[in-house]
């Protein structure tokens, strides 16, 4: 006996069969082979053809029985998950009246920030658990509003696991998971929120009737098992969105437990007991696989547009023709952490619920084309997406969930050990990754009406994890590479701001990041203090040990060992290295620009250049370089000299400038 499960992504159908008795994946296909397209008719818009999706899903179906033997009347149950949010409409004959408004659309984003003013945040956070955002009431709404002829044919609007389903059975259902991804589940009331649908003027009967999560949808009609190699008859028995599906497959089920992907999108995934809300709408809260009227069970989702389909664009766009993955992973290996100071935003494509809705576009800073080749644009895409999933699970963090361990699949982003080891090193946290993809995790949850699996937990079991990534690399050096890329990511909200955002909050805005800067060189200031610190210490120790030399002729063979040994830790040459290492992640290239300026320059004197630039006193730096404070006014005269800098211009000035 076997199940079949799908997941209708944005860029290909999987199909997964699974031997129910042995628990084992038989065959697991995707179509098409090259990820489909996205019809982008404006600038923030996405749409996509469902009956593609129909087509694309018929063919994977033929493909993954034929690759496996396995005969149609073998299939017990089908379960079907699909990328959420996005909108489809039908007539009464079941056509489809327009394409798609998938995930990453933006336009419903004005409509819903209204929305959210207008109805009340604290009514919406309370009764929705979100603003009505960008989500498919919005955009059900912007058809309503911009394309009047179309809205007054449809029928009844449905999600892409809905329309599967459809085509599957010929009946027109939903979930509740499903309607709270659209935002018209009341959780309060626990029931469609009819004043959502009052405030958009949306008709209660265009939404189709409910049907569980778990339990028999309906069953493959003649016409769908000839157009798609399926026996007739075959119930359906499980629809969910793919994040919840793939929660489901990595067994994320219970209380603060994390499942996380990176797709086309990246996806944090975390589960709670109770019903949860953002005021600020950075991450959204639904109703899981397993709620129910009497058992909450809330899955909160981070959402970054910019994750896959950034490093997707580096690979088809800046690789070689023949470079895969692979090759670029072996490239990345060789760049440090930090990239040597080139850092990329990955938010490229579309509104970012994270950023409040705002659509910044992707954004490369501090590219040299001297310096940076192919596989520093690789790595710092990388550490962009990492860097923006750390962001997002500090946000979870916030809201009370923990974030110890986090499980992931393997046919994602997270396949890369370098982009899961600085998420790793950067939140002190492990990822699990599991052998599991959410096509996997819909056949097994299928199993569970049809009487395959006593029980979810039954249908979970043996999920372990094949592979897990821990820290690994420099805490310190990744975190100030985060600050960078932080501090990066708020210079572009600044030059993009919020329709209506008034000056003097991007004045305060300013404020705060130049805080942040200053704070940031604070913490290199005191880095650089500790180390001549433990220097110093370490210098007294000496001295003290040739004094006990000197007073006795005992020992004196371990006495050199203990001297040797306290020399190595005392290389002034290392010291110098680590801190200009640290010192460019806040002042980038400084050394590089004032070398190839001023190649007259000693490095005591370079030295004395970025003491100065950190606008340290004469005695702090008399202390760093071991001097008299005569002596550094003396070396900040022979400075001014050498750049040949007039009376009339400041040396602190000038060394601000580079």
């Amino acid at each position: 006996m076997y199940l079949i499960g799908y997941d209708i992504g944005s860029s290909t159908i999987k199909a997964a069969l699974l031997d129910a008795e042995s628990n084992e994946t038989v065959g697991l296909v995707q179509y098409p082979d090259r990820e489909m397209d996205m019809i982008s008719r404006q600038s923030g818009w996405a749409e996509q053809q469902p009956e593609v999706w129909w087509q694309d899903f018929m063919l994977a179906t033929r493909r993954l029985l034929q690759q496996t033997g396995v005969k149609s009347q073998d299939i017990a149950s089908i379960g079907i998950s699909y990328q959420m949010h996005s909108l489809v409409l039908v007539d009464r004959d079941h056509h489809i009246l327009r394409p798609s408004i998938i995930w990453c659309d933006s336009r419903g984003v004005e409509i819903g920030r209204k929305a959210f003013a207008e109805m009340g945040k604290e009514r919406c956070l309370d009764h929705l658990l979100n603003s009505p955002g960008n989500f498919t009431a919005s955009k059900l709404k912007w058809v309503k509003d911009n394309e009047p002829e179309i809205y007054s044919k449809t029928y009844k609007f449905l999600l892409p696991g809905d329309y599967i389903a459809l085509m599957l059975t010929g009946e027109l259902k939903t979930t509740i998971s499903g309607l709270s991804e659209g935002v018209f589940w009341d959780f309060k009331e626990k029931r469609i929120s009819s004043e959502l649908l009052e405030y958009y003027g949306i008709d209660r009967d265009m939404i189709p009737d409910l049907t569980p999560t778990f339990g028999v949808q309906g069953v493959v009609t003649k016409q769908a098992a000839e157009l798609t190699g399926l026996k007739k008859g075959t119930p359906v028995t499980y629809r969910a969105g793919d994040q919840p599906t793939n929660a489901l497959a990595l067994n994320v089920m219970r209380p603060n437990e994390i499942a996380a992907t990176s797709g086309t999108s990246g996806v944090v995934y975390g589960v709670v007991d109770r019903p949860i809300s953002d005021p600020r709408s950075r991450v959204n809260a639904f109703a899981h696989v397993n709620y129910e009227d009497n058992f909450d069970r809330i899955g909160v989702l981070l959402c970054l547009n910019g994750a896959g389909i950034q490093y997707s664009w580096m690979k088809h766009q800046i690789a070689r023709s023949d470079r895969n993955y692979s090759d670029m992973e072996r490239m990345v290996s060789t760049v440090p952490v930090g990239c040597d100071g080139l850092c990329i935003l990955p938010f490229g494509n579309g509104a970012e619920r994270m950023l409040e809705n705002q659509s910044i576009n992707s954004h490369i800073f501090n590219i040299q084309f001297n310096r940076h080749n192919r596989a520093h644009l690789f790595r710092a895409a990388l550490e962009g997406v990492a860097f923006s999933f750390v962001k997002g699970i500090n946000i979870l963090k916030e809201l009370g969930l923990n974030v110890d361990v986090m499980r992931v699949g393997n046919d994602n982003m997270f396949q890369s050990e370098v982009f899961s080891s600085t998420i790793a090193t950067i939140l002190d946290c492990h990822i699990e990754v599991v052998e599991t993809t959410g096509a996997i995790g819909a056949a097994r949850a299928s199993g569970v009406a049809t009487g395959v699996y006593s029980s979810l937990d039954e249908a979970l079991k043996g999920i372990n994890p094949t592979m897990v990534h821990e820290p690994k690399f420099n805490r310190a050096l990744c975190q100030q590479a985060y600050n960078y890329w932080e501090s990066a990511l708020e210079r572009a909200l600044m030059q993009n701001p919020r329709k209506g955002e008034s000056s003097e909050n991007l004045k305060n805005q300013l404020l705060e990041m130049e805080s942040l800067i200053t704070e940031r060189s604070k913490e290199l200031t005191t880095l650089h203090l500790q180390l001549q610190k433990k220097d110093d210490f370490l210098l007294e120790i000496k001295n003290d040990i040739r004094e006990l030399k000197a007073s006795s002729s005992d020992g004196e063979r371990q006495y050199e060992k203990i001297l040797r040994k306290i020399e190595g830790h005392l290389s002034s040459e290392a010291r110098w290295e680590s801190f200009k290492k640290h010192f460019e992640l806040v002042h980038s290239d400084f050394f590089k620009k004032l070398k190839a300026d001023y190649p007259q320059l000693s490095t005591s004197e370079i030295k004395l250049s970025a003491l100065l630039k950190m606008k340290l006193s004469t005695k702090d730096i008399a202390h760093q370089l071991n001097l008299s404070v005569r002596g550094v006014e003396t070396r900040r005269y022979r400075l001014r000299k050498k750049l040949e800098l007039n009376s009339d211009i400041g040396l602190e000035e000038f060394l601000d400038q580079i």
